[in-house]
């Protein structure tokens, strides 16, 4: 068969998918993932699929250039083969490549048409939305590690004021004692969620029943996705103090492996899911726009709109990034409530149980108004 591959203009393929591989290159291919026509080292997607650069610029060719293949052996040429790798042994015929780019999912979109351009103005706002979601969370990354209240609100006191924050930069050298980060952990989500704009038209009734629902698992989803941006396995104070007080582990009450999981669990999962902050700032609003049975209509109407919004960009988002594993990538983020929920549910417990045993034990009025009225 090689005998009948005589130029770059015949139905067999050139050397594009002929380059010797070497044992440096080996050593690379277990690093990254393979093009899914030939089987070659891969980095990103093209036309919908995982490809390497040499098939896209072939589908690309093929397509722009409309040249039509006949294969000589009736389409089977690569009937058995994992992939198109033209190495010893195996058929390089250039009308089976181009039907295998189609069969697996490749799809051309020429510019100027408004498929693309509907696509382009789609991407524009889906980067519009995730840059204000990303100020809003880097805002609130640094006011926790730079700003600090001494003041004790209740929560109903935090939202009557309406927006605008009440802390302050911190002195040089100033400790957080352990309670208080806990407390500038929730007092700074509360703060994001009420400098949304469509908080303005919903009532302070139901910003209560909103923020009550979903605050503190913003805040355990906060700490996760710090210490694993840190690179660490478990959550720890923004100044790398514990989270738990000294002794804790020698109360009886609580396992081991309790503690570790209040500590870790959610950690575990972003670290798993290698979480990225858009991820992460498009799945926190989703989640604090639950149209809860408790609040009126017309703020459920409000709050499913929203919904629908971020829903939509995850969703948009998880498939410009991850192409065909754009919708399991997103059940797998929706996945992380229940990874939440069973965060806020310990952590609850815990803190209900823990000053029956440490009576100098307080915590700060927001903190109780938001965890211990669920």
């Amino acid at each position: 068969m090689d005998s009948d591959i005589p130029s770059i203009d015949s139905d067999y393929l050139p050397l594009d998918l002929a380059t010797p591989i070497t044992s440096t290159s080996l050593a690379v291919v277990k690093h990254t993932e393979r093009c899914t026509v030939c089987g070659k080292p891969a980095f990103c997607y093209n036309y919908g699929v995982l490809t390497c650069n040499a098939c896209k610029m072939f589908f690309r060719r093929v397509e722009v250039d409309q040249i039509t293949y006949t294969c000589k052996y009736w389409n089977k040429c690569y009937e058995g083969h994992a992939f198109v790798d033209a190495q010893a042994g195996s058929p390089r015929c250039r009308a089976c490549r181009y039907q295998r780019c189609v069969d697996v999912g490749m799809k051309y979109i020429q510019p100027g048409k408004p498929e693309l351009e509907l696509s382009n103005k789609i991407e524009e706002n889906l980067t519009s939305l995730i840059g204000d979601l990303l100020f809003l969370d880097a805002r609130r990354r640094h006011k926790i590690f730079n700003f600090y209240t001494s003041e004790n609100p209740t929560l109903r006191e935090v939202i009557t004021r309406g927006k605008g924050s009440r802390m302050v930069r911190k002195r040089e050298n100033q400790t957080v004692q352990l309670h208080e980060w806990s407390f500038l952990g929730l007092y700074s989500a509360v703060e994001l969620f009420m400098s949304l704009d469509f908080m303005e038209h919903i009532s302070d009734k139901d910003k209560m029943v909103l923020i009550k629902n979903y605050a503190m698992q913003s805040m355990v989803f906060f700490s996760a996705m710090r210490s694993y941006i840190g690179n660490m396995d478990k959550v720890v104070n923004p100044d790398s103090t514990d989270v738990y007080p000294e002794g804790m582990y020698q109360l009886t009450i609580f396992s081991r492996s309790f503690l570790n999981g209040i500590r870790s669990r959610l950690v575990v999962r972003c670290m798993e899911l290698k979480m990225t902050n858009e991820e992460h700032v498009l799945l926190n609003m989703l989640l604090f726009c639950n149209p809860v049975h408790e609040v009126s209509e017309a703020t459920r109407t409000i709050i499913t709109s929203r919904q629908r919004v971020y829903s939509s960009a995850l969703f948009k988002y998880c498939f410009l990034t991850y192409q065909q594993n754009g919708p399991s990538r997103f059940t797998d983020l929706l996945s992380l409530c229940h990874v939440m929920n069973k965060q806020v549910e310990d952590i609850n417990y815990l803190t209900t149980l823990f000053p029956l045993y440490m009576p100098n034990t307080t915590y700060k009025q927001l903190f109780v108004d938001v965890c211990h009225s669920l």
